[in-house]
């Protein structure tokens, strides 16, 4: 496997080993299974790499972009037709173009978006005689063919254009995205794209949309590089081939001033539509590149000029860094996400200066970055990490920050002996990781693949970020100073995968081969329903780590807007293994879909009408008032305050007891109409008047029953999920009340303008719904409907039964006062909540005192 022949001994320190730790290090990538397979998964990647330089200049590698046209189509708008404009002299390979209904998230199917059958469904037309459009095979392999565009002439015109008009719907956003490559700057405006429509008489609408024109060269972008500059370094480390450090070189030298050119421009621009040169991702390449400079640099491959040039990147890099009007980070408050003391942009950002005036030390101001780093990381662990040692933006955001704190903490200690390891927020950020896992997925990854924790998706996160890799990292750090959290991380790493790979954006390498010991010991943690109030996440549990009996929800009521989403109330579920609910995660940021992730009718939450009846999105936080949690009953009260509404408290309960159903009432005080949304992991639905049962996978079953409103109507769509799963979609209904008297119905809506309008539903009304997730074979809840003594719609009394079988009691007290409910039972009732029994009198009548705006469910105690 390896030329030992050509290994070398160091002849300098290394930041991250020493040269005596050299051959060790060797040995057990070779010897440990999972750190050489990630190895040998390195080692082709890099010769993967090199061989195509071998045909390629490396500017043109990855030399593709993805250009988005976003745009929300004019009213009475049923069709549209877009087309491309060539303006200039110069040339153009487009590889793709793709439409995507922003909405929905979902992509439109354009019949030859990609050129395999030439210019079918196009329609290429030159204004000039020295424009031209050939069929060219793509340079990278995967990219299949390219149109290739060429202009002669200052004067020359080519317009490209769709001939087919597509359906659209009305005041909707949609977005083109065109991935194409150019070499040099157009004479003329370059590339831009024109949108035109028609109502549905085939009549054009008098709206015409133009995309400024894009007219900027599309070299490889540094960040592409990054992984395989790792790679390439690390098979030297192992090897000691300098071809392989070689390589490495190569990739510093085009990247590092890729990096210089890309930040100027930012900060001229602000030009947030590419953040690989913001100072988020440059500051996570700086830190990766520094440590790969490290690992090479005792090679004899690096000539002095070659040596002073990328120490004058370097420099320029990190001046950059500190200059607030490149980013902000003097900002205790912020006014966007990408400024301020606050965001994950500067801890990247600081992290990065640290780790390189550590690595870097005899530079002139490197212990000013590193008095900068530290300042800088002190305070946002006092500051913004919570005291349950979250990272209050969401999960992922959490997870990003943590994987950059790492390597800047080793080096701290190995380098200057100071221990952030034992720090109680630090300890707090990797337990929060481990507390939130979901339960062993069985569906993701496909049939084959074992079932494995997840990391729950609440808005910008997604289900398969794969956090748990850095347990593995970080275990061995905590396996003498504070053995319990080293085992529980090493319980979450093996069951999230037991993955070593350094995935996500700008991977360091080396981290996958140098720190993962997966002989340490493993031990589960004791997961139980918890509340974090600082981050807005309230997770409900039932049998955690038992196999095929566990069930799980998360409950949004967050305090903050970070990144933040119009979901606040939204839930997810899984039942034995599968997910039944979900968030649908997050998009990308730039590439037309974010309308869909973004907003409440992607959510599981009540989004209002306003006076107009058009659909609104509700707050970006809330207020969670009160949450419990106990073996026979999890409980949460959540104030939303949505403008659109005088109050709305949501309550969502989750009732154990060997029942398993979730109960959710939404308590809403509003003139203003609303419908109620839910999302189904299902292709397939049966919907019978109150209730609609989502056929979900793995052969589960969500029942779900509209006690309130007493009749409704249900729209049904689809819209996009995070994750792999085998559908890539969600089934998407919308609930609305139904007053016509009898019942309620169904209707198909593919999210039109009807479908966000309707003002014929009174939601004065509240919802009352139950979740009742089961297998195939489970039979169907029945409810009843109880009398009651109170001349009054807002005291409600419902029986919940299966098999004929009374399961619990529902009071609603809807009223401002408290009020007394009188209830037949058979046995002695139990309110789970408070621990009350309520005995039958002689007349076989409990009496049950709810207090004003409440939810009380009773179990039969018996």
């Amino acid at each position: 496997m390896t030329n030992q022949s050509k290994i070398a001994t160091a002849n300098r320190p290394f930041a991250c080993y020493g040269a005596e730790q050299l051959e060790g290090i060797r040995n057990r990538i070779l010897m440990q299974p999972k750190l050489r397979q990630e190895y040998e998964r390195q080692w082709k990647l890099s010769d993967a790499f090199a061989n195509e330089e071998l045909s390629l200049p490396i500017q043109r590698i990855s030399a593709f972009r993805t250009v988005p046209f976003v745009f929300r189509t004019p009213e009475n708008a049923a069709y549209l037709k877009f087309a491309l404009h060539i303006r200039g002299k110069g040339e153009v390979w487009i590889n793709q173009v793709q439409l995507t209904h922003s909405e929905k998230g979902l992509p439109i199917p354009l019949a030859n978006g990609r050129f395999d059958h030439g210019l079918l469904g196009w329609a290429a037309s030159p204004y000039s005689f020295t424009s031209s459009t050939s069929l060219e095979s793509s340079e990278s392999p995967g990219q299949g063919q390219c149109l290739h565009v060429k202009n002669l002439s200052n004067n020359d015109h080519m317009r490209l254009s769709i001939t087919d008009s597509i359906p659209v719907h009305a005041k909707e956003h949609y977005s083109i995205q065109t991935n194409l490559r150019l070499d040099q700057h157009f004479s003329d405006d370059g590339v831009t794209i024109e949108v035109k429509f028609q109502d549905a008489a085939g009549q054009p609408v008098d709206a015409v949309y133009t995309l400024p024109s894009f007219n900027r060269k599309t070299p490889t972008n540094w960040a592409a590089l990054l992984e395989t500059a790792g790679a390439d370094a690390n098979v030297y480390m192992v090897t000691g081939n300098t071809e392989y450090a070689e390589r490495a070189k190569r990739k510093m030298l085009y990247m590092l001033p890729d990096m210089c050119q890309g930040m100027d421009i930012f900060k001229a621009t602000g030009w947030h539509e590419d953040d690989t040169y913001g100072a988020v991702h440059i500051g996570r390449g700086i830190a990766v590149l520094s440590v790969i400079y490290d690992q090479i640099a005792d090679s004899g491959i690096i000539l002095p000029h070659e040596s002073a040039d990328i120490h004058a990147n370097f420099r320029y890099i990190t001046e950059m860094m500190m200059d607030t009007a490149y980013y902000r980070f003097n900002l205790e408050q912020f006014p966007d996400e990408k400024g301020g003391k606050r965001s994950n942009w500067n801890a990247d950002r600081a992290t990065g200066l640290g780790i390189y005036a550590l690595i870097f030390p005899q530079e002139k101001l490197a212990d000013d970055y590193l008095a900068h780093a530290c300042a800088v990381v002190d305070w946002q662990l006092e500051h913004v990490v919570d005291q349950d040692g979250a990272w209050p933006e969401n999960i992922r955001y959490h997870g990003a920050v943590l994987h950059r704190y790492f390597l800047f903490f080793t080096l701290l200690q190995r380098l200057k002996g100071v221990d952030y390891w034992s720090r109680d927020k630090v300890k707090k950020m990797y337990r929060f990781l481990i507390d939130t896992v979901t339960p062993k997925d069985n569906v993701q990854g496909g049939p084959d693949s074992k079932p494995k924790l997840l990391s729950p998706a609440v808005g910008d996160s997604t289900v398969d970020d794969q956090w748990f890799r850095m347990f593995a990292y970080a275990a061995p750090f905590y396996a003498t100073i504070d053995s319990p959290l080293s085992r529980e991380m090493m319980w979450g790493w093996q069951h999230g995968g037991g993955v070593v790979r350094d995935t996500g954006a700008y991977p360091c390498t080396l981290l996958a081969l140098l720190y993962p010991q997966p002989e340490l010991p493993q031990k589960a943690p004791a997961l139980t329903s918890v509340h974090y109030p600082g981050m807005g996440y309230i997770i409900l549990r039932q049998h955690a780590s038992v196999w095929g009996r566990e069930n799980y929800a998360i409950f949004e009521s967050s305090p903050l807007t970070y990144h933040a989403h119009h979901d606040e109330g939204h839930f997810s579920i899984w039942a034995n293994g599968t997910p039944l609910t979900l968030d649908p995660g997050t998009g990308g940021y730039y590439n037309g879909d974010r309308h869909w992730y973004v907003n409440g009718h992607a959510h599981n939450v009540v989004q209002f009408m306003d006076e107009a009846g058009t659909i609104q999105n509700g707050p970006l936080k809330s207020l969670c008032e009160e949450v419990f949690f106990s073996n026979q009953l999890d409980y949460v009260r959540s104030k939303i305050p949505d403008v659109h509404a005088e109050t709305y408290h949501r309550h969502f309960a989750y009732v154990k007891a060997g029942i398993d159903v979730y109960v959710v009432w939404d308590r809403i005080r509003s003139e203003n109409n609303s419908i109620w949304n839910l999302h189904t992991m299902s292709t397939l639905s049966d919907i019978e008047k109150n209730r609609i049962t989502a056929h979900c996978l793995n052969d589960m079953k969500l029942e779900v029953t509209f006690i309130e409103p007493s009749g409704i109507s249900v729209s049904k769509d689809h819209g996009a999920v995070s994750g792999a799963y085998p559908l890539t979609v969600q089934e998407h209904f919308r609930i609305r009340s139904d007053f016509g008297g009898e019942g309620g119905g169904v209707s198909s809506s593919d999210g039109g303008d009807d479908a966000d309008r309707d003002n014929s539903s009174n939601c004065n009304r509240d919802y009352l719904t139950l979740l009742y997730p089961k297998t195939r074979e489970a039979s169907a809840m029945v409810i009843q409907s109880l009398p009651t003594d109170a001349d009054c719609s807002e005291i409600r009394m419902y029986k919940i039964l299966r098999d004929e079988q009374t399961m619990f009691y529902l009071f609603v007290n809807g009223t401002e006062q408290p009020h007394t409910f009188h209830c037949q039972a058979g046995a002695a009732l139990l309110n789970p909540h408070d621990k009350t029994t309520y005995s039958p009198d002689h007349n076989g009548e409990c009496h049950v005192q709810v207090e004003a705006g409440r939810l009380t469910i009773l179990l039969t105690n018996g």
